[in-house]
């Protein structure tokens, strides 16, 4: 239990992290906080000093925490023990049981695996609330991060390590080492649960964690602070130079596509080189192979380098050319996320909302809802999928069965058929049940899906905005999107 008085040596690392928060400018009064929390001494100091200080920082608070049903009994004990601990303080707690949702876990899950699920649905917790996620990182994590990536090899961009805010996600524990967390929750009396993977050396962190940051902390005592500091100013570095890069284009733009040599080699080698990556980034996702082999043509000043299918760079009479129209890179599609009732805004613009309907209601919604097929097909039964419904885009080998067309066919096939631009299928938001496509936008729900005499509670899905829609799903082409 935590105590209500607490010693001065909490206070200090409340006060340090409401310093760094205000500096940072994480939080702001009327904003809804979800603390991601594991049940270990960074999270639950995290929890604890956003619970302690909710009033004076004005946020609303909820907690998250994820089992994603690879460490069986030990895992189930650690989310009961978060469980316990919010039911106690009064915070709300949003679980996701990974096994219960019918997620496949691999037989050797890697630390990226776990790592992915766990966004994916941070992410859809973001949306749906309309909230900042709180993720309890340290400086040793800052410090594992750098130490992770110089291995692999990155630059200026990447040295910057796990950054303070970054889209709804905030590390207000940044300031902290995992030595003062530990503190923090020993001085309040919390106890916390230890997570025997965190000492598993199969696991690349970890043996960093384990054997390269004792030596490093043996050379200098503060050298998980000294490189959170590197950390910061990498970031200030990099927001600098893309800044510069930015005006460097800018300069040397002699019309569309066409950039200045004389121009682009008179800036500092750092800049250029940031200009050009700038540039690989409006065609493809360049690798570092190809921001070298970008800068090595403009230094030569003749040939041509193919930075994707349809984007060649080529030197000639002064000039860098682009042979491919500049745009920006498409977005990323949609990361897999349990499918929960609430709001979502997805990529590509594509709005939908889904709602669940008792039973008694359903004839009532029915009756009222506009007469095209997209409303009479929007509805399935909650109760046969909910637990399992997961909220994607396509996959390879995808199937579908489309509602009145008697049988499955392969999610291409109906794209195909239903003439879907192919810059809108990546993005295409789908509804699957154990890996099979049971809702498609544009399709609606599967018959095997609709709702019947026994349904208790029904699911429906309303297309608030995307192609072919307009505000509140009105249609604007005549679709059945």
């Amino acid at each position: 239990m935590t105590t209500d008085t607490p010693s001065a040596a909490a206070r200090r690392v409340e006060d340090k992290l409401l310093a760094y928060c205000r500096a940072e400018a994480l939080l702001a009064p009327g904003d809804t906080v979800i603390a991601a929390c594991s049940g270990g001494a960074d999270s639950m100091a995290m929890l604890l000093f956003l619970l302690r200080r909710q009033a004076e920082l004005g946020i609303r608070l909820l907690a998250a925490h994820v089992d994603h049903g690879i460490r069986g009994a030990a895992s189930r004990a650690d989310a009961a023990f978060v469980r316990d601990f919010c039911r106690r303080s009064g915070v709300e707690l949003l679980l996701y049981d990974a096994m219960a949702e019918g997620v496949q876990v691999p037989k050797a899950p890697s630390e990226d695996w776990a790592r992915r699920l766990r966004y994916a649905w941070f992410d859809a917790l973001a949306a749906r609330y309309g909230a900042k996620v709180a993720t309890a990182h340290t400086m040793n994590d800052q410090a594992e991060t750098l130490l992770f990536r110089l291995a692999r090899g990155t630059g200026v961009h990447g040295m910057g390590g796990i950054a303070p805010r970054r889209g709804a996600y905030v590390r207000p524990c940044l300031c902290l080492t995992r030595a003062e967390t530990e503190a923090y929750c020993a001085a309040l009396g919390q106890r916390y649960v230890v997570d025997a993977t965190n000492t598993d050396p199969h696991y690349a962190r970890n043996r960093l964690r384990r054997q390269a940051l004792p030596v490093l902390c043996g050379v200098n005592p503060n050298a998980v602070p000294a490189m959170a500091h590197f950390a910061k100013e990498m970031r200030e570095l990099d927001a600098y130079i893309t800044a510069q890069a930015e005006s460097l284009l800018a300069q040397a733009a002699a019309g569309p596509g066409r950039y200045s040599l004389h121009t682009l080699r008179a800036a500092p080698a750092p800049v250029r080189r940031a200009a050009l990556y700038a540039l690989l980034r409006r065609c493809a996702a360049p690798a570092r192979s190809q921001v070298e082999a970008l800068c090595a043509l403009v230094e030569r000043g003749r040939g041509a380098v193919q930075a994707a299918p349809q984007a060649v760079f080529c030197c000639c009479g002064g000039y860098l050319h682009c042979a491919a129209p500049e745009k920006a890179p498409a977005p990323s599609p949609l990361p897999p996320q349990p499918a929960r009732p609430g709001h979502y805004t997805l990529p590509g613009g594509y709005e939908l909302e889904l709602c669940v309907i008792p039973a008694e209601k359903y004839e009532k919604f029915i009756k009222n809802a506009p007469k095209s097929k997209k409303h009479l097909n929007c509805c399935a039964d909650y109760d046969k999928i909910g637990r399992y419904l997961w909220l994607r885009t396509r996959q390879p080998g995808d199937r579908y069965a489309p509602p009145g067309r008697g049988g499955h066919k392969t999610l291409k096939k109906y794209l195909n058929e239903q003439a879907i631009p192919p810059a809108q299928r990546a993005l295409l938001p789908l509804l699957a049940l154990r890996g099979e496509v049971v809702w498609a936008w544009g399709g609606g729900f599967a018959e095997a899906c609709a709702p019947n005499a026994a349904t208790r509670t029904v699911l429906a899905v309303r297309c608030l905005r995307g192609p072919g829609i307009g505000r509140e799903g009105e249609d604007t082409d005549g679709s059945d999107a």
